[in-house]
Parts: C-alpha cells; structure tokens; sequence
C-alpha cells in the first residue's frame, strides 16, 4: 500500500514551519582580532560567539551561522589558505550552514576561488549596517527548517550525486518528520542507509540542528 505523498509546501500552508526565534540561532565569528562591532549585535538580540580560531570542526556543528575571517585564523591546520581553508571544510562538513567570509585584504586568486563557496562576503571594517544586514539575511534564512533542508538537498544532488529518489524518500520523512514535530521520523529514514557514510554523516549533522 502506497503512502500518501507529502510535499514541501504542506509545511508553510500548515504552520509547521515557523520561523525559530532568532535568540536560537547560534552564530560563530572565527577572527583573531576583536570584533568591533560584537557587543552591538549582541544587543539587537544576536547569539553570538567569539572565537580567536578553532582547533578542529567539531567545534562548529552547533553553529547555523559562521562569520570567518580569511587571514590569521586556521593555524592548527596548517594550511596556507588559513581562514580560507576553513571555509572550505565548513562547505564540505556542514553543506546546509550559512557561512560569511570576512576579510579587510585584497584576496588572491587561489583565495577568492575558494571562498567562492560562502554565502556572502563583507569587509572586515565596514559599517555596523552592513554587517548587520549581512547577519540579518544569514539568521532569517536559518531559522527556516524548510530552507536548510533545501541547501542541503541542492548539496547532496549536485556535490554528491545522491540518487534523486533516495533524495525524494528523505524528504518525504523530513516533511513528516515536521509535520509531526518528531525528528526519529527522520532519524529512522530506510533511504538513509542507502548512502554513503560521508553524505550519512551530513544527514546525521542536518538532524541534529533541526529545532521544532
């Protein structure tokens, strides 16, 4: 007997998409200076933390938002990309985060290629407006379960040519996983295991920032 088919806009129609407080959106700034402009974004209701640089990516999976600056972040690396590499693997680990590269330098060509992967890009020492503006569009995009899934639904048929009906079928049980708000909908998946243990492991991480 054949299940009757879900689609992604039953979760706007019915409410079971709304928007999460902004206050539940945990942003990361990776920058080995102090941030100018941190206490004033705090205040306009911003979680936000600060970190001088990382010493693995674990330490990132909490994030929705990551704001890296490009130079004199990554040491522990050792890669001469420094908060460039970092981008990278962010885009590689966590497809669905929004990821904002920062810098006050000219970049390189080798450099600019790769930071091409993030969202958006500001100048360190910009105005607190455009910074803000920039926060603004990174937080209101995740606080949409819907949008994050369709990140990384685009990452995993593009990046890793998931097969589009194993595709279909976890999406199907991440629609009834929201409509029930009950992630072991998901969790349980049977589509799952048809993957490889890389695309497992996004799959795994994408769940676990679900918040209802």
């Amino acid at each position: 007997m054949f299940k009757r088919r879900l689609y992604l806009e039953q979760l706007n129609n019915q409410g079971n998409d709304l928007l999460i407080d902004r206050n539940n959106i945990k942003i990361a700034i990776i920058d080995d200076m102090e941030v100018p402009y941190l206490e004033s974004l705090r205040k306009s209701g911003y979680n936000i933390r600060h970190y001088k640089d990382i010493e693995d990516f674990d330490m990132l999976k909490a994030y929705s938002v990551i704001v890296c600056d490009i130079k004199g972040v990554g040491k522990h690396f050792g890669s001469k990309l420094e908060g460039a590499y970092i981008i990278k693997e962010v885009r590689k680990l966590y497809p669905e985060k929004y990821i904002i590269a920062m810098s006050s330098a000219v970049y390189k060509i080798n450099v600019a290629k790769v930071i091409g992967v993030a969202d958006d890009k500001i100048v360190r020492d910009t105005d607190l407006d455009r910074v803000s503006n920039s926060i603004d569009t990174a937080v209101n995009t995740m606080r949409s379960n819907r949008l994050r899934w369709l990140r990384l639904r685009d990452n995993l048929l593009n990046t890793h040519s998931v097969d589009l009906y194993d595709i279909w079928l976890i999406e199907q049980d991440f629609i009834a996983a929201m409509l029930k708000k009950d992630k072991t909908r998901l969790e349980k998946s049977k589509a799952i295991n048809h993957v490889n243990d890389m695309v497992k492991g996004l799959l795994v991480n994408f769940i676990s920032g679900i918040i209802f």
